[in-house]
């Protein structure tokens, strides 16, 4: 498949998700109140998000996938759209700015190990093999990042689940780094993995070693913002570079 064949399909997938209305509609009573527990659709919104997770076109031809748990609430999201300038460093915008802090500890661990691997700094060149998404794409329409307060993580993984294989499918990772329980679960039904018990259970057993599935390796790896020593975390970031 040639880049302008992946991209043209990218952008259908984007198209396919701004046109998903059933995701926004998802009602409960919560003390006595009908409350929207559904997702913000974001796609819906903007014609195109300035932000790492979101740079699917320009980045189709990536090696490594790495695929978050959920954007969080749509408060997140909107410093990348409202400081968005189109006469600015679109690298700089896309790994240094408005950077969380789980996105910090990513884009540090990746250059560091990398620095520790090969003895130089991170180019362009090889941010460009990177692809960032998430395990459910929409935004929450609630204002907290944990909890359940109008959130409903089992409906929006369903929803999501076409969307995050169809996304593989036409970039063709070689390495997917799977970041949390949410990620794992999108992951464990997509390539139908066999793995039992819990995603920690799961990263400890496999001591540090990938899954490999046909010409792709599966890494699991700890969510930045779990409660797991950051210096384990940063041993499983340091064993990407030995299998890419």
């Amino acid at each position: 498949m040639t880049t302008q064949e992946k991209k043209k399909l990218i952008r259908k997938l984007w198209k396919d998700l701004s046109n998903n209305t059933k995701v926004t509609k998802r009602y409960k009573i919560r003390e006595g109140k009908k409350v929207n527990i559904g997702f913000i659709n974001q796609y819906a919104l903007h014609s195109f998000i300035p932000n790492k997770w979101f740079d699917w076109e320009n980045r189709v031809n990536a090696k490594i996938m790495i695929i978050g748990q959920d954007w969080g609430p749509y408060k997140a999201l909107l410093p990348y759209i409202e400081n968005y300038d189109k006469d600015l460093n679109y690298e700089d915008f896309l790994f240094k700015t408005f950077s969380s802090r789980t996105e910090k500890f990513i884009l540090t661990s990746l250059s560091k190990s990398y620095k520790e691997k090969y003895g130089k700094t991170m180019t362009k060149d090889v941010w460009n093999k990177f692809i960032f998404t998430v395990a459910v794409p929409f935004t929450r329409q609630g204002k907290h990042f944990r909890g359940s307060e109008f959130y409903d993580e089992a409906f929006g993984m369903k929803e999501s689940l076409p969307y995050l294989k169809r996304q593989i499918e036409i970039v063709k990772p070689k390495v997917i780094i799977v970041m949390g329980g949410t990620a794992w679960k999108q992951i464990k039904e997509i390539y139908n993995l066999k793995y039992p018990g819990k995603f920690s259970e799961v990263i400890l057993k496999l001591n540090r070693k990938p899954i490999v599935y046909k010409d792709a390796k599966i890494i699991p790896i700890f969510h930045p913002a779990s409660f797991t020593d950051p210096k384990e975390q940063y041993k499983l970031w340091k064993t990407l570079w030995d299998n890419i």
